[in-house]
């Protein structure tokens, strides 16, 4: 049976690899892209639309995927750990409440937004799979350097908004499953200003990508509300 798939972030690195990664499966009838800004294709299964996580009027471009009977899995691939205006913080000291606020807007307010509105088109579907990309460094269990208050702290409370949604959705339906992700430390935008001192393995987005979507094939409705790595190894709370 073919596939409805939605991947929010379709226009940052990871997203637009998991949006090229389904275009090329035959087993998927439909695409549906979320970013600020329209996603460039001429490809027919992909319907792209623009949201803004900072404006919930833009949401209401969700009603153009009303006649979808259903969706298979939801991708959410969109995060933010600087900008030319935002930068990890080492310390305390650093703290901005702005940039505090628009880290979690983009890595927690957005998302959980997003899936509220959702909502409908998940409670018509006979199971869905819903992707949130989190991070290893929300991991309090494993969080020995410190630091990154505002993008640590904003991924543990998305990893705890996963663990909330699953328990709901899974008495709305057994068979939905929700999972948070580590694609592993990715060649991007996000990331190169910071890999000059990472010893470990460093992905391209294919990689990283190719990686995950063997993860997210597997899953089953024991892991839900879990937090898993590339390799799909469960991350600790």
């Amino acid at each position: 049976m073919k596939k409805n798939i939605l991947i929010a972030g379709s226009t940052g690195s990871i997203g637009e690899e998991f949006t090229r990664f389904y275009s090329d499966d035959p087993d998927v009838d439909k695409i549906i892209t979320i970013s600020r800004k329209i996603y460039d294709t001429t490809q027919k299964k992909i319907q792209s639309i623009e949201i803004d996580y900072n404006k919930e009027q833009s949401f209401k471009n969700l009603e153009r995927i009303s006649e979808l009977e259903s969706i298979d899995t939801i991708i959410i691939a969109t995060g933010i750990l600087h900008t030319a205006q935002i930068k990890p913080e080492k310390s305390i000291d650093s703290i901005n409440f702005e940039a505090f606020k628009s880290v979690f807007q983009v890595n927690v307010f957005g998302p959980l937004l997003l899936v509220k509105k959702l909502m409908p088109l998940i409670k018509r579907s006979q199971g869905v799979k819903i992707v949130f990309l989190t991070a290893r460094v929300g991991s309090i269990s494993d969080n020995e350097l410190g630091g990154w208050y505002s993008y640590r702290s904003s991924k543990s409370a998305l990893n705890m908004m996963i663990s909330n949604l699953s328990i709901e959705l899974q008495r709305v339906n057994k068979n939905h499953l929700v999972i948070g992700i580590h694609p592993g430390t990715v060649r991007s935008n996000l990331s190169e200003p910071f890999l000059r001192n990472v010893k470990h393995n460093i992905f391209s987005p294919r990689e990283s990508v190719d990686l995950m979507a063997k993860v997210i094939s597997k899953i089953s409705h024991k892991d839900s509300g879990k937090c898993f790595d590339f390799l799909g190894k469960v991350i600790n709370p």
